[in-house]
This record gives structure tokens, sequence and C-alpha cells, in this order.
């Protein structure tokens, strides 16, 4: 890595030039105070920083690991002091995630920022890995509106604007993630409800829980600074007025920064819960259409079930009758019709238990093999 973008403190204000990275680590040429922009997320893909950047951040090889490297959030700090007590050198080291998502939810960046500072009562510089030209265009911005009020005395004060932007980050990100909920409950409708729509919905839950989750860390991270913030206002040799006046600064500002994450929090939980009452009516509503055709259906079967009913009462009447005309109808019986004043006569067939001796059986068959069969839809 030969050069890189630098974000430097000149007389005319913050201005961004791309520097040599031998030269924005030589204290003798380079600017007091100074953010490195790195755009490759290095970091997160395992990828070894250059030594010289290893060895004047002070990265320590365990945040090299996969468990800080695939972590949501970090924050950790070293101090070097002098023998009288006084601070020599202030490093830090956090990382923070944010997920940008569009508009259709189809579409969405993760923002994976590791950043590693460096100061002392001289200087101070920030390495920021993964930030992308959006994070870099904010950033600027937010010094120019910021720096004036902060004093470059303390460790923490080129901190502030990256917590700041940060926060736009975040705060575009939730309300992004508002909008498409906002767009889904506006949209609501039961004949227009379909696949496609679940799978939105399912799909902005997702994103929703992200962002529920990395606001979560990236508050914590910031209440970390928060608290070691205060740890060093009270060290004993940093007590003075003009130190306490700028610690007190910082707190004040670290403090209303903490506060809007959490409002962004409550929020992204809003976000979570709302979609998750959507999906839930969005399920009820399904059942009750369903139930309402399954109403429909069953009104149907029992006017079927009517008619069905009219139909078997008109074959029971008729088949008595129809037996009878099927018996009579075999030449088992003879009629023979009076003559010359003798009287008609009926006549059985002697082979009339034919008939029974073949129907008696076929009819215990039937009736048999239509009983194994329900048994066997039963199983």
């Amino acid at each position: 890595m030969d050069s890189l973008p630098v974000l430097h403190l000149s007389s005319k204000g913050w201005m961004s030039e791309t520097r040599q990275l031998e030269r924005c680590l030589t204290e003798s040429q380079s600017p007091k105070l100074q953010y490195l922009l790195m755009q490759d997320d290095v970091f997160s893909k395992g990828q070894q920083l250059v030594p010289e950047l290893m060895q004047h951040f002070q990265i320590p090889l365990r945040l090299l690991s996969s468990i800080y490297r695939r972590s949501n959030g970090f924050f950790a700090f070293e101090e070097s002091l002098a023998k009288d007590g006084e601070l020599q050198a202030y490093y830090t080291w956090f990382r923070v995630l944010v997920k940008a998502v569009s508009s259709d939810t189809s579409n969405y960046t993760w923002h994976e920022m590791t950043f590693c500072s460096r100061w002392d009562p001289q200087s101070c510089l920030v390495l920021c890995i993964g930030v992308d030209l959006t994070f870099q265009h904010l950033l600027q911005q937010t010094l120019s509106r910021m720096w004036p009020k902060l004093s470059p005395s303390e460790p923490f004060s080129m901190h502030i604007p990256l917590i700041e932007t940060i926060l736009e980050l975040q705060d575009s990100s939730v309300w992004s993630i508002r909008d498409v909920v906002r767009t889904i409950e506006k949209g609501r409708s039961l004949s227009t409800l379909g696949f496609q729509d679940f799978t939105m919905m399912h799909e902005t839950a997702r994103h929703a829980i992200h962002s529920f989750e990395t606001l979560s860390v990236s508050t914590e991270t910031v209440e970390a600074m928060q608290q070691q913030v205060i740890n060093l206002s009270a060290t004993p040799k940093r007590e003075g007025s003009g130190h306490a006046e700028a610690s007190h600064q910082i707190q004040t500002h670290i403090a209303s920064q903490i506060r809007m994450l959490r409002s962004l929090f409550l929020r992204s939980q809003s976000n979570k819960e709302r979609l998750q009452n959507e999906i839930a009516l969005s399920y009820n509503l399904i059942a009750q259409r369903d139930s309402q055709v399954m109403k429909d259906l069953g009104e149907a079967a029992r006017l079927d079930s009517g008619a069905l009913k009219t139909i078997a009462i008109v074959t029971m009447a008729f088949l008595p009758p129809t037996f009878l005309s099927a018996i009579f109808s075999m030449s088992f019986f003879n009629y023979t019709p009076g003559q010359g004043g003798a009287k008609s006569e009926w006549s059985v067939s002697n082979k009339f238990w034919v008939y029974w001796v073949c129907a008696i059986p076929l009819t215990c068959l039937t009736m048999a093999i239509w009983c194994w069969r329900q048994k066997q839809k039963g199983n």
C-alpha cells in the first residue's frame, strides 16, 4: 500500500487528499491530526495490514483472530504512561457494523468498519478500515460542522466525529427499514396478498433484526468509550482545569450521541415489532379467508347431502317393488289364466332354491369386500 486518501486538519480546515503512507506515519512530515481512509475492508477479509500500520497503531495480535474479525462490534484500548504518571500515548481499536437497505429490500450493503487510533500530546492519527465513499463524505461534512467545538488535546476528541458519522449511517439504515414497513402497512390488502408479499415481509424482517442487533452493539461500544473518557478524566495527572474542561466537553458530546443511539435503537425495535405484527395479521387474514371458504364448502356439501338424501329416499321407495318385479319376472314362476270356467293358477318351479343359493353368497361376498375396503381406508 503506497498511498491512501487522508483527511487532515490545515489552516483552511479539514482537507481531503491522497498521501503516501510513509509520509502520513512520519510525525515530522505529516499534519498533527489525520484520518487515514481505507475503502477496502482488509480486516474482515482476514488480510494482513502492512507492518508499518501494525506497528504504528500497536494493533494486538488477538484482534486479528477470527473471533474479532467476524464480530459485530468491539472496543479495546491501551494506554502508555510516563514514569511520573503522565499520559504519554493512548491507543484504541473498535469495530462497528451498519446495514444499509434499499427501498425494495432486495439490495443492501454491509458497512463493516474498523477503527484504530493513536494519540499523544502532540498528534492524533485514526486509521479507518472498510469505509466507503459515503462514509468519507459524511465524515468530512461532520468535521466541518463539529471540529471548531472540539479540543484536540483529549484522546477521544477525534472519535466524536466518527461516532457522529456512524450515527448518521445508523439513522439512514433505521429509517429506510421504517419506510419499507410503513409501505407494507399502507398497502395492506387481503385481495392482493400473495407469495411475493410474504417474501418481502420476511426479507424486511431479516434486515430489521440485523439493524436491531448492530444498533445494540454500537450503543454498547460507545458506552464503553464513554466510561473510558470518564476514567481518563479522573486520572490525577489530567485533573487540571484545561483537561477538565476539554474532558467535560467530550463527555457531553458522547452522552448526547448515546442518547441518539438509544433512540434509534428503540425505533429499530419498533420496526421489528411492527413488521412481526403485520406478518401475524397477514396470516390471520388468510386464515379468516380460508375459514370463510371452508364455511362455503360446508354449506355446499350440506345442500348436496340434502339432494342425495332425497335420492336415497326415492331409491328406497322403489327398491322393494323393483325387487319384486325382478323376482316375478323370472321363469321360476308361472301364471296360468283360467279357461273354460277353470280357475287361474300360480305355480312355482321346484328349482327356485337355485336363486337363493346364488344370491345369498354373492350378497355376503359383496358386503364382505365393502367392509374390507372400509377397514383398509381406516388404516
